[in-house]
Order: C-alpha cells, then sequence, then structure tokens
C-alpha cells in the first residue's frame, strides 16, 4: 500500500510522496534520530512478491552501498518491515529538480553542460572502477541540486561486472526483457544502447553511449532518438542517425567528434571507457581554434630528402664535434601525443608492500618496477609482461624501490636485516649500502640517496656506493619526514612533514623545503603529502586519492599559483599508515600510477573468512577502505574501521548476512574498534572532544556515547582487548611520540594503571587477552627487535618471549578460539600458528605454518584479522581476491584485475592544466 504522511519506518517518518516509476515509488521522510531529510524507496505493489525484483531491488542496495562519490546519491540503509514482506531504500534526500525538468525548459548553456556533463562522467568512472554498469543514464536518473551539482540516481538496473560472468549472460536478457515493459522505461529506450536495444549484454561502452545520448540532449534540448512509442525509438537507436546539424554553433569541433565517438553504433569503435571520455573532454576544451588556412606559395624545386640528409647529417657530427650538441638536445620539441594505458599484474600476483611505495619509474621512463608477491618486478615498456627480479624474494620483505639516475641500478629497503640495498635491473647479488629503519620514501638522486626516518632519525643521505648515512635534517619530537628529495642544486630538500599519531595526519602535513646549510625550514604547502618536484617546474602532491599540482619556483622557492588535480583515484597506503601514494613520474614526462579511491587515502579492500587450508570467502559486504575486523565473542557480529580522506567511522555487520553493514558512530574521527566480553557493546578511539581518548556505545545504535578515558597532553589512548567477566578490565595503549605503552581500565571502580615492563617503540602492542581471560599475548617493539611475549593475569611480573626464528619480526598475535595456539605474522607474506602449554610451565611448540590469501601489516599497524568462535579467520584482502580465488559467495562488486596505469608524454597535459 502506498506510504501515507505520519507513517514510521523504523526511524524514520514519511512526510509525503515525491515520484513514482516502474523501479519504485519514493517518499520524503524525516530521519528522527538524526535531525535529517531523507528519501525513501519502496517497490511498487504491482511487484512487491516478485522474487526477481526483490532481489533487483537488494542488490541496488548492495551496489549503492559500494559507492561513496559525492556526484552520486547516497544510500543510508535498507528496512526490513511486515516480517518482512516490506522492503525501503533509505537514500539521500536531494533538494533540486531533475535533469528531465530542466530540459523542458529547453538546452543547457554550453558552459554550464561542460560542468554536468565532468560530474557525470567523475561519478560513473568511480562506479565503474567498482566493476558497476548503470545501464539506465538518462536525464530522469539526474538531480541537479540547489548548489547547481548533479547526483546520479537509480541504480536498479544496474549490471556488476568483473565478477561471475555466466550469471551476467543468463540475467542481462530478462533485465533488459523487463526494461523494456510498456509503462516501465518510456524515457529509457531512447537511451539505450544497440546492444541492450537488441536483448545483448551491456559492458562499460554501453554506459558511454548513454552519457552521449544526455550530453547531446543537454547542447541541443531534444533527444538524439526519438519516437512515437517504444518501437519506434528502439528502431530509431538501431537505424536512424543524430541530426548533427542540431548541436549549437559554439561547440567546438572537439566535442563533436567526441559525441560521435560516444555514439558509434558498433561497440568496438565507441570509445571504450568512461575515463578516456573524460580526458578527451578535457582536450578537446583546450584545443586551440583552427588556424586560418595559408597562402599557397609556389616554392623552387628542391633536391631529393635523400641528397639532402647526408649534409645534414654530416653538419649535426660537426656540431658535436665542436661541443654544441648539448644547445641541440635541450631544443624545444613540438607537443607529443599523449598515450594512456593499463598494465596488468601477472596472474595470480597482488600488490604487496602498499604501505609503503611499490612502484616506480625509471628516468627515462622505459622501465617500471613493482612490488608483487614480496618480489620485485620489473617490465620494460616496450615488452608484453613484467618478469621477476631474480634474487629480490630472498628478502622476505621488499619496499621503497627506487631506479639510479642512469636506470641501471635499484635501490630498495630489506625487512628481513634492516638494510638499504642495491642490485643490478637485471638481478642478481645484492650489495648492502647501509642500515635504516623502515624508511618513510626514498629517492636517488646526483647528490645520493635520501630517506627519511620518524622522528630522531630524521632524513638521512648515504652515498650509493655505501658508508655510514648522515642526518641532514633533525626533527623534533612527535615529527616524521616522509619523501625526502633534494632539489637542484643540491643545497635543498623537499620533504613532507607530519606530527602526531592522528588518522588524518598526512591529510594535515605540511609540505617543506629545508636549507641543507642553514637549517632554515620553509612551508610551501599545507595539507598534502608525497611531494615530488618535476622537471617542468611544478610540485605534484596528493590529497586523498587526487594528485594536485602547483607551479614552482625553484629559485625563490615558492609555488606560483594555486593547485589544481591532475589525477583522480590514486591508491594510498592503508590505514593512512604512512603519506605513500603510489605513483610514479619519469624525466621524459611519463607518469604511472596504480588506481585507487578518488576521495579515499586507503586501498579497497574485501572483508572474507578465511580457513586453515587457504580457502576464500567474501562476506556480503562492499568492497571498501577497512581496517581491524574484530569478531564479537559471540560469533554473530563484527566491528570494523573506514578510513576516508575526510573521516574515519566504526560499522557493524550481522554475519547472518540478512542486512546491511550499519554505520555505529557519529561525530569526529573513530577508529580502532574491540567488542565488550559481552558482545553488547564497541569501544573505540574518538577526538569527538579534541583529544583521543576511548569511548563506548551500545551496539545497536542506541544510548548515548560514554568515554572511559581521558588523555594527558600528547598522548593518544587505542584500545586492545577486554577480559571476560567478572573482571572486565580493559587493556588499552598509550602513545606518546614514539613511545608506546600498555595500561588497564578497570571497569567496576573505574581505576586505571599501567602494565609495568610492557614497552614498544612507535608500534602497537596488539595487546590481547586469552578467552578464559588467565593470559594475555602482545608484541613488543624496540630498536630493530620485535618479538611476541605473553604473561599471565593479573601481572605477576613473569613473561615468557614466544622465539623467532633467524629475521622473523613476529607481530599481529591472538588466541585461537580454545586458548591452545597463538596465531601472529611471522614475517611478510608468512602466517604461522604455535601451540602453547601453560601447566606445568609456560612452554611453546614448534611453529607451523597456515596458508592465507588474507592481508596482514607490518609490526607499525594494528592486527588485520580476527579469529571467530568456531576457528575461521576474519580478515581483509585485496578487492578481487576472494573472487580471484574461486569463492562463489562473492555478493557484492569486485574490482577487476590489479593494473599499473601508464600515461605517455603526460607534462604535455600537466603544463595545459597548470600553466607557470
Amino acid at each position: 500500500m502506498p506510504l501515507s504522511s505520519g507513517t514510521r519506518i523504523g526511524t524514520y517518518e514519511v512526510e509525503g510522496k515525491l515520484g513514482a516509476g516502474g523501479m519504485g515509488e519514493v517518499y520524503k521522510a524525516r530521519d528522527t534520530r538524526l535531525s535529517r531529510h531523507v528519501a525513501i524507496k519502496a517497490l511498487p505493489d504491482l511487484v512487491a512478491n516478485d522474487p526477481e525484483r526483490v532481489a533487483r531491488f537488494e542488490r541496488e542496495a548492495q551496489v549503492l552501498a559500494a559507492l561513496s562519490h559525492p556526484h552520486i546519491g547516497a544510500i543510508y540503509g535498507l528496512e526490513v518491515a511486515d516480517s518482512g514482506k516490506s522492503r525501503y531504500l533509505i537514500l539521500e534526500f536531494i533538494d533540486g529538480e531533475s535533469l528531465a525538468t530542466r530540459l523542458v525548459r529547453g538546452a543547457v548553456p554550453f558552459d554550464e553542460a561542460v560542468t554536468y556533463a565532468r560530474q557525470m562522467l567523475d561519478a560513473l568512472e568511480a562506479a565503474h572502477e567498482k566493476g558497476i554498469v548503470h545501464r539506465d543514464l538518462k536525464p530522469g536518473n539526474v538531480m541537479l541540486t540547489t548548489e547547481n551539482q548533479i547526483k546520479i540516481l537509480d541504480f536498479g538496473l544496474a549490471r556488476v561486472i568483473d565478477s561471475d560472468p555466466t550469471a551476467s549472460q543468463s540475467n542481462s536478457p530478462t533485465l533488459t526483457f523487463a526494461a523494456t515493459q510498456a509503462g516501465v522505461v518510456l524515457g529509457t529506450a531512447a537511451y539505450m544502447s544497440p546492444e541492450q536495444a537488441k536483448g545483448r549484454v551491456a559492458d562499460r561502452r554501453s554506459d558511454v553511449w548513454a552519457f552521449g545520448c544526455v550530453f547531446f540532449e543537454m547542447l541541443t534540448g531534444k533527444r538524439v532518438f526519438d519516437g512515437e512509442d517504444v518501437s519506434e525509438t528502439l528502431a530509431a537507436v538501431l537505424r536512424a542517425d543524430p541530426d548533427w546539424n542540431a548541436l549549437p554553433a559554439d561547440v567546438p569541433p572537439g566535442v563533436q567528434i567526441l559525441l560521435r565517438r560516444c555514439l558509434a553504433r558498433d561497440r568496438k569503435t565507441r570509445i571504450p571507457e568512461i575515463g578516456t571520455v573524460r580526458f578527451l573532454l578535457q582536450d578537446a576544451l583546450t584545443q586551440p581554434a583552427a588556424p586560418e588556412p595559408a597562402p599557397v606559395v609556389v616554392a623552387p624545386a628542391k633536391r631529393p630528402l635523400w641528397k639532402r640528409a647526408v649534409p645534414v647529417a654530416l653538419a649535426a657530427l660537426a656540431a658535436g664535434a665542436l661541443g654544441v650538441t648539448a644547445a641541440w638536445y635541450f631544443r624545444p620539441v613540438p607537443a607529443r601525443a599523449m598515450t594512456r594505458f593499463g598494465v596488468p599484474l601477472p596472474d595470480g600476483v597482488l600488490f604487496t608492500a602498499t604501505g609503503r611505495h611499490n612502484v616506480a619509474l625509471s628516468p627515462d621512463g622505459a622501465r617500471m618496477v613493482f612490488i608483487g608477491g614480496n618480489r620485485l618486478f620489473l617490465r620494460s615498456m616496450s615488452d608484453f609482461e613484467a618478469k621477476p627480479i631474480q634474487g629480490t624474494d630472498a628478502f622476505s620483505n621488499v619496499t621503497e624501490p627506487v631506479f639510479s639516475p642512469d636506470g641501471q641500478w635499484l635501490a630498495f629497503f630489506a625487512s628481513i636485516d634492516n638494510t638499504i640495498k642495491r642490485m643490478a635491473i637485471s638481478g642478481g647479488a645484492a650489495t648492502t649500502i647501509c642500515p635504516a629503519q623502515n624508511p618513510y620514501g626514498m629517492t636517488w638522486g646526483e647528490y645520493g640517496i635520501a630517506f627519511g626516518q620518524a622522528e630522531e632519525k630524521g632524513i638521512m643521505r648515504v652515498s650509493p656506493n655505501g658508508g655510514t648515512p648522515e642526518r641532514v635534517v633533525t626533527l623534533k619530537d612527535n615529527e616524521i619526514a616522509h619523501l625526502p628529495q633534494i632539489l637542484p642544486g643540491g643545497e635543498t630538500v623537499l620533504f613532507t612533514l607530519a606530527t602526531g599519531t592522528a588518522v588524518d595526519r598526512w591529510e594535515k602535513a605540511d609540505i617543506v623545503v629545508q636549507s641543507l646549510k642553514s637549517g632554515e625550514r620553509k612551508r610551501l604547502i599545507a595539507g598534502g603529502s608525497d611531494a615530488r618536484y618535476l622537471p617542468t617546474g611544478h610540485l605534484v602532491y596528493a590529497v586523498g586519492g587526487t594528485l594536485l599540482a602547483v607551479a614552482f619556483d625553484l629559485n625563490r622557492l615558492e609555488p606560483t599559483g594555486g593547485p589544481v588535480p591532475v589525477v583522480e583515484g590514486v591508491r594510498r597506503s592503508p590505514g593512512g599508515s604512512t603519506g605513500a601514494a603510489q605513483y610514479g613520474v619519469s624525466a621524459n614526462g611519463s607518469l604511472i600510477y596504480v588506481p585507487g579511491a578518488a576521495g579515499s587515502s586507503s586501498a579497497q579492500v574485501d572483508i572474507v573468512v578465511a580457513d586453515r587450508n587457504g580457502g576464500l570467502t567474501a562476506l556480503k559486504v562492499p568492497t571498501g577502505a577497512y581496517e581491524s575486523p574484530r569478531v564479537s565473542p559471540d560469533g554473530k557480529r563484527i566491528t570494523f574501521g573506514t578510513q576516508e580522506a575526510k573521516e574515519t567511522i566504526v560499522w557493524t555487520f550481522d554475519l547472518a548476512g540478512t542486512s546491511l553493514i550499519q554505520r555505529l558512530t557519529y561525530g569526529g574521527n573513530n577508529r580502532f574498534p574491540i567488542w565488550s566480553s559481552d558482545s553488547k557493546r564497541v569501544t573505540y578511539q574518538s577526538d569527538r572532544d579534541k583529544d583521543l581518548a576511548i569511548f563506548w556505545q551500545l551496539a545497536d545504535g542506541t544510548g548515548p556515547v560514554e568515554r572511559l578515558t581521558r588523555p594527558n597532553p600528547g598522548e593518544s589512548h587505542e584500545p586492545e582487548s577486554w577480559s571476560p567477566p567478572p573482571n572486565q578490565t580493559l587493556l588499552f595503549n598509550v602513545r606518546k611520540g614514539t613511545d608506546v605503552t600498555l595500561w588497564m581500565l578497570s571497569l567496576p571502580d573505574k581505576k586505571v594503571t599501567q602494565v609495568t615492563g610492557v614497552h614498544s617503540t612507535a608500534s602497537p602492542t596488539g595487546a590481547v587477552f586469552s578467552r578464559d581471560g588467565r593470559w594475555v599475548a602482545y608484541t613488543s617493539t624496540e630498536g630493530t627487535k620485535t618479538t611476541i611475549y605473553v604473561q599471565p593475569f593479573p601481572p605477576t611480573g613473569a613473561k615468557y618471549e614466544v622465539l623467532a626464528r633467524g629475521a622473523d619480526v613476529p607481530h599481529e598475535v591472538t588466541w585461537s578460539a580454545d586458548d591452545k595456539e597463538l596465531f601472529y605474522n611471522p614475517r611478510q607474506g608468512g602466517f604461522e600458528a604455535v601451540t602453547v602449554f601453560t601447566q606445568p610451565t609456560v612452554a611453546f611448540g614448534n611453529p607451523s605454518p597456515i596458508p592465507r590469501s588474507f592481508t596482514l601489516g607490518p609490526p607499525s599497524a594494528r592486527r588485520a584479522y580476527d579469529v571467530t568462535p568456531d576457528g575461521k579467520f576474519i580478515a581483509l584482502a585485496p578487492a578481487g581476491t576472494a573472487a580471484a580465488a574461486g569463492a562463489t559467495s562473492v555478493a557484492v562488486p569486485v574490482t577487476a584485475q590489479m593494473k599499473i596505469n601508464v600515461v605517455l608524454n603526460w607534462f604535455e597535459e600537466l603544463r595545459q592544466r597548470v600553466p607557470r
């Protein structure tokens, strides 16, 4: 039945009907809890009992939950009422009018139409990167807000690609048939691609066609294809030619060409990617007007070309002998066309070492390296595939690869012995350059190798031939220097300076330069990280998943203009552990980058369930920038955090899979969630009161948020583990600078005391109670030693070390469900279990390896997995891992094969977009 005003659905009170269509009925409602308006979408009565339509309705919820973009209407939840008979999508309420309503008044002015087109392209590209094709883009599904922004709506017909091709093939004709029923898509047939009109499978190119239709209609005020009914309209789509004369005279020729390529009836000749459309639109708008034809001049006859070539060549040789070849080499060269393509990783290879830089480009742009499967791969631009560099797999974990200035050598950090090493690009034996602590970025230039360190180490420089590093920049307590680059002239270093331990420290970091002689420091940019100086006279740096560029005066050491976004969707370090953005730029103008979320500073991952044999099952949770999953003690729910550019949020999810993920926290940045021992509350760190304290609240979102700790100035409190009743004790870290100590809060008496003898440098203790509450396991990192200890609880002063083998750095420890084993991360790429004996004394068995395909982190990161009561693992895996492993329960979008995007001659675009 239609919803009447005053009807309550959960915490939402209906105020009135907004509209209706074949995909659903939409109502305006008020969220009584958060005091905001929302839109509620309900299935029409005629199809409310149709299993396929109900499934499609829920799939729309999952698709929207997977998307987070300023130009896509957001979803807040899925409500189920009437004992499961009624389902409602709770959506973002958008105040404005549809593009269809606007077009009733005629064509949109060119500049305004281009603005809307760009926003549509950004939104569609974000969806396509998630493996989602809209399939029903039309003016009626595009809202214009009162702030003159667009929002794309209605993903009810969206198709998830890159998942199960068989399912997609079988579902597509049914969905297309449903979409052509009379009374459902009278306004949709005009925007169907020819392949959809023929009942064939839609892909990304179908959205390219629909965009072309909508853009044409904005510019002309009339549809590209029209008819008196659906049949005539579909016939026009299949056979009629657009009226290109209808385009206004002020539409640039390049835009007209772009529209023709979007509306190519044969999709093999259509522009294949929305991202390509976006770049081509930019190019079309920046192309200069065609010059007037030059007068025809009759020139005297010339000698044949081959006769003229000989003296030219001889003259060039003579010039070289006279020492003027350098002037010829640096001559102005004509603009070259940019070329874009993607380089997929080899089958079965995933990016590793994602917390630090894991891609690099040689100075001449001829080769790239990346870290996959815990080793270095080299790919020449002239080759078809990447090849592993022999010998790099021996170091267990490598990070921060950089090319030598001549492109023939590589330097990288090897965690197996905490050193920087050098190796020829062909592989072979590696030479140790110097000891180091996991660097925060590294560069190799004509003035040596520079690398960043935390706090007292500052910025170090060392000869590539080896030796003792010299400190060239000293830092204060609580400071971190990231990616130092010694600028031309050798007298100044450029780097990112971050402070504190807050989750957004890299977004709030300063990009600075400092004199190597005087030590004078100058701030260039507030808010950004991972800056590089380019030979074009620009600084490029990262904010979230976007690269920005600013013109830079090298003599005055200051920017000469404002920042301009130049690349969107660059992968960042997961969890904000470092300021690393995964991109590289060559001296000759090529760019490489690992695609990621445009608005996020974290990598996209799936939440998976893994068994001890390495099998994976993906939870019905959309791909996202997740961290720190934790299982409730009763095994029914999980809690986890999301790390985005602007805020961090704590979420919960019912493992039964009967509902969507639920947002738990509002206000401030909230992270590091753990469960209370009775599974009723979630405890987390929050900065909502301007400090980094610990709070908790009921897991169902009701009731108040309560503060549990009050940090001293400069401290950060991080919850770790609750003991079972009756003690009800919380273990938590107190972090001050790089010093981390373990404390405990007794809930009954609210008493806070330090756990004596537990200390770590920079890294969390990861302290966790055994299930019976009698023991605590934790990690201690001091200097270059990282190890795991077990001690009784309450503390007696005794502690027992889990002995490491060789260069192992055991961390990320937790207990098995029966308290008989410890699971931990021994090294990059590893995962082990060790038996624990507590009677008659504490002892440990021999470690046994456990196969895994999920992600574990370095000692500096929090534990990235948890153990369920039935002995399985809840963990994070790179997006698409479960699907690649053959998991069949993936019910959410997954990304395509991991790849590196390459842009040749990128400097041409940079100069146009950011003139000096």
